[in-house]
């Protein structure tokens, strides 16, 4: 059973949402959506919550900005980023603002359960008539779709995707140091021989490996990489609530040896500026998403010549996915403007430049494949091949409820913090409150 019908199974979830009476929703369903869409004199504010603050990600956000801007001139816009990343933050944030009655215009989100206390709260307003005019369903990637609909209705909007399942590598570190990087499929026997070498040739001031999990998700990333690597059905049994503690004990395992090899002050930095050690050659590689990409290029860093990667070790054959998308509050003070911007994001014409420069995979089927590199048209490659899996990250958001997610990141970031963590009680607290969360899902990674 493929992406797609885990979708069908995981958010057909009935959820009650409450109908907030503001005038500007009124004034949007008197236009008519074209109507909101076309008035290029329209004025007020766009206020905009991301989490791309570093190197290409602002790049990128601000190019989408900009493209927004031309089409409605008299709209202020202001651009709000919340270093770090991850959903977590930005949900505080959003709901914090509800509270005081400021929701933004929009914000950034992905689709999955982390949409749940939004809609939950009644804040999220229904994009279905915007998706139906702007033909959502069709141009979209497989799979992608089904993911944004909450009982049968659209509430978000993708704007870009990732693969999360990589390691990158410091070309000029294998080089200088005679070290031969592996070729996919890479296996774990592979990879930790590929470590030891590393430790053994670099000077004692340089890593195998760094982390950069200040704001800790990075740390499940890796976890979720390394569930998949070890045995795909552990993975598919933990999204359906019925991982065992000894599953999840194998998978710590491979966590714990792997962290043997990280750089000890990891925590200390955030992804980018771990991404930037790398780039410095204060440590050789980094299992992280391709999100990392665009940090490179804001470096000067070309694929192939200066950086090379490759899929996680045991997951060469599976695609984890990470949608990047925006929502727009029910409760906003320039709802019509929210609504401007959700589909100028789905336009080709935002595509062509911010997926460049995002060094992201396009989520749509109109966005002409000439503007990626090499690495990043593998990965649209990958999404559009039958043999390859994709699985929907839990890391962020999709695949698990919110509140489980954020407990998993507290206890992941501190198994990595700990200098010898007992991986059977580790495992027994994660599988515990999986447990707790009520997760029944009915999806299989494999046919």
């Amino acid at each position: 059973m493929r992406q797609n019908k885990f979708l069908k199974y995981l958010f057909l979830i009935t959820i009650i949402i409450s109908i907030f009476s503001f005038p500007l929703v009124v004034i949007a369903q008197e236009n008519g959506i074209e109507g909101v869409l076309n008035d290029t004199d329209a004025g007020g504010e766009l206020n905009i919550y991301h989490w791309w603050t570093a190197g290409g990600e602002k790049e990128a956000i601000d190019s989408a900005i900009n493209i927004f801007r031309e089409k409605y001139p008299n709209v202020k816009v202001v651009s709000n980023g919340i270093p770090g990343g991850a959903g977590g933050a930005m949900v505080m944030k959003v709901k914090v603002l509800a509270l005081a009655g400021n929701s933004p215009e929009t914000f950034q989100a992905h689709p999955g359960y982390e949409l749940q206390p939004y809609l939950e709260s009644g804040l999220l307003h229904d994009l279905s008539e915007l998706w139906s005019y702007a033909d959502l369903e069709s141009r979209l990637l497989k799979g992608i779709a089904e993911m944004c609909k909450f009982d049968g209705r659209y509430y978000i909007v993708p704007i870009g995707v990732h693969k999360t399942n990589m390691v990158y590598y410091n070309k000029k570190i294998f080089e200088e140091y005679n070290i031969t990087p592996p070729e996919e499929p890479v296996s774990w026997e592979d990879f930790w021989a590929l470590c030891d070498e590393l430790r053994d040739k670099l000077p004692p001031d340089k890593y195998p490996l760094d982390l950069g999990d200040r704001k800790n998700w990075p740390a499940t990333q890796v976890f979720e990489t390394i569930m998949v690597g070890t045995d795909p059905q552990i993975y598919e049994d933990f999204i359906n609530g019925k991982a065992s503690a000894e599953d999840i004990q194998k998978v710590l395992d491979n966590m714990k040896k792997f962290m043997n090899y990280v750089a000890p002050d990891h925590a200390a930095r955030l992804w980018y500026e771990a991404a930037g050690r790398l780039v410095a050659g204060d440590y050789a590689m980094m299992m992280h998403g391709s999100w990392i990409q665009a940090y490179f290029k804001s470096q000067g860093w070309e694929y192939g010549r200066d950086y090379g990667a490759f899929s996680a070790p045991g997951t060469s054959k599976y695609f984890g996915l990470c949608v990047d998308a925006f929502v727009v509050p029910e409760n906003s003070a320039g709802l019509e403007n929210g609504l401007r911007w959700v589909y100028t994001i789905s336009t080709p014409e935002l595509q062509q430049k911010f997926t460049k420069e995002k060094e992201s995979v396009s989520p749509y089927n109109d966005t002409s494949v000439d503007i990626y590199d090499s690495l990043t048209n593998k990965f649209l490659q990958e999404l559009l091949d039958e043999e390859i899996v994709t699985y929907p990250s839990f890391t962020h958001g999709i695949a698990l409820p919110w509140h489980f997610t954020m407990d998993l990141h507290s206890r992941i970031s501190d198994f990595a913090t700990n200098s010898n963590p007992d991986t059977a009680r580790y495992a027994k607290l994660i599988t515990d409150s999986l447990k707790e969360s009520g997760v029944e899902g009915e999806w299989k990674i494999e046919d």
